[in-house]
């Protein structure tokens, strides 16, 4: 399989938004009571119109044409430097553990460094556990913690 991970574009949308709504299932399957009635994370115009910007920091996975994965990718400021946030991440179901993750992970980490970045922070569900696998492979290790209880 041939992954090419390249900036992505406004002809991109569709495919964006339908992954997009893939992780939405997770989110909800995972948290009802917190992601109940949740589509996607963001509308299609929403991604259209980031998509239509240059230099959106949105990364696509490509396999001969079709857009297999994307990577969201912000530059935020703390403390005295940036850091690279990665906002969502996600591969086509039919074709996970093939890599893809990982290339998009690793152009992230290119562009995080070619922007100045000191490191890369994202957040992750506690009940999606592949993505937190995933993460911990890669190399990322827990930072904070969000913790609740039920009243």
């Amino acid at each position: 399989m041939n992954v090419t991970v390249r900036p992505s574009n406004i002809s991109d949308a569709i495919s964006v938004h339908r992954l997009l709504c893939i992780i939405a299932d997770i989110h909800r399957n995972g948290r009802e009571d917190i992601f109940h009635g949740l589509q996607s994370k963001y509308t299609i115009e929403q991604v259209k119109e980031r998509l239509s910007k240059q230099d959106n920091g949105v990364f696509v996975a490509d396999i001969n044409g079709t857009v297999a994965g994307y990577i969201f990718c912000d530059i935020i400021t703390e403390g005295n430097g940036t850091t690279l946030y990665i906002d969502d991440l996600c591969v086509d179901p039919e074709i996970r553990k093939q890599g893809i993750g990982k290339a998009l992970m690793d152009y992230a980490v290119s562009y995080g460094k070619q922007c100045g970045c000191r490191m890369l922070m994202l957040n992750v569900w506690e009940f999606n556990e592949n993505a937190v696998r995933f993460y911990e492979k890669y190399g990322l290790t827990t930072r904070s913690r969000h913790m609740e209880i039920k009243i």
